[in-house]
């Protein structure tokens, strides 16, 4: 019997060792396919990275062909224009989107220095009143819209006197989370919402007409590359002395490759009785130098969204910022 017992009392002792071995066991296997996994993850989004790189690349070249064959002009007939365009790849797929950076309202514009002054205070420059009359025709009442220019122009321009309805770092050390006015340019249109007074529904409401142009502080509007839908930005630079309908016709009736000169776009019949002041018109042009490039690349589950800053060089391109992950 006392055999029995300790035979009995090894047998469950090895079951034990064997139960043991075995969760021990699985748990090296789970760990191992986790750190496999992890591995392929990070070659995968490695690998897309890559693939979104290329896609910059192949945007350069289509812009570059696109300036030898053009005649000095940017428009939407040529090839860098073509929308949802999407390339296989190994394992996966590119795509890219290229827009102007010219058709839209560049938000450091606002902080340009003024020259004028206007009952003893400096005059906003046409930029600003251009982004005044932006928010206006948005739907944003006068005095809104002239609050929201001071507030945008004190946070860029690099002094730290805060203009009639501006702010300065006083207003923004105050808050809750108290920080500082950047005083500088911004790097991208989501940088808006740092800005006093640009919630969420006045940065949605703008968001599709602004853009942020780094290092770059002038506003010029491409007449050939605005879209009908940003017909509210044509109506604001012309100080809306245009209606928003009146504007959403002139971009409709654009030839189909754009104006050659743009002394064609004021002599259309539109505008033909529209009187603007000579530096109002000089921010109207037919070509660009600007372009936004939004890549993204799929290799297998991993996604890897870019967004890039090309300038014009002669007729070659300079990167001037990346942006990853992607931002509204």
């Amino acid at each position: 019997m006392g055999g029995q017992k300790q035979r009995g009392v090894a047998l469950i002792v090895v079951m034990l060792i064997v139960a043991m071995v075995v969760v021990i066991a699985t748990n090296i296997s789970s760990r191992n396919q986790l750190s496999m996994r992890r591995t392929l993850n990070l070659a995968q989004y490695d690998q897309a990275y890559w693939y979104a790189l290329s896609a910059e690349e192949l945007a350069m070249k289509v812009l570059k062909q696109d300036f030898e064959d053009s005649d000095g002009t940017v428009h939407l007939q040529q090839y860098w224009a073509l929308a949802d365009v999407v390339f296989p790849a190994e394992y996966g797929q590119i795509v890219g989107e290229i827009q102007d950076m010219r058709a839209c309202f560049n938000v450091n514009a606002v902080g340009q220095e003024s020259t004028k002054t206007e009952n003893g205070q400096p005059k906003l420059t046409v930029a600003a009143q251009q982004f005044q009359s932006l928010l206006i025709s948005l739907g944003v009442d006068e005095f809104g819209a002239e609050q929201f220019t001071y507030m945008l122009k004190d946070y860029i321009d690099e002094d730290t006197l805060a203009g009639s309805y501006g702010a300065e770092d006083a207003e923004y050390e105050s808050r809750n989370v108290p920080y500082r006015a950047a005083n500088t340019l911004m790097q991208h249109r989501s940088e808006l919402r740092a800005v006093l007074g640009f919630s969420q529904d006045v940065y949605l409401n703008l968001s599709p007409y602004v853009c942020a142009i780094p290092g770059e502080n002038s506003q010029l509007l491409n007449v050939n590359t605005i879209k009908v839908e940003q017909a509210a930005l044509l109506a604001g630079m012309l100080e809306n002395k245009i209606s928003v309908s009146e504007a959403e016709s002139i971009i409709n009736s654009r030839p189909g490759d754009g104006y050659e000169k743009i002394e064609e776009f004021w002599e259309s019949s539109s505008l033909s009785g529209v009187t603007l002041d000579a530096d109002v018109k000089s921010s109207f042009v037919v070509d660009s130098q600007y372009f936004s490039l939004k890549a993204g690349a799929k290799v297998d589950n991993a996604i890897f969204r870019m967004e890039s800053v090309l300038k014009r060089n002669g007729n070659n391109l300079d990167v001037l910022t990346r942006q990853y992950g992607g931002q509204q």
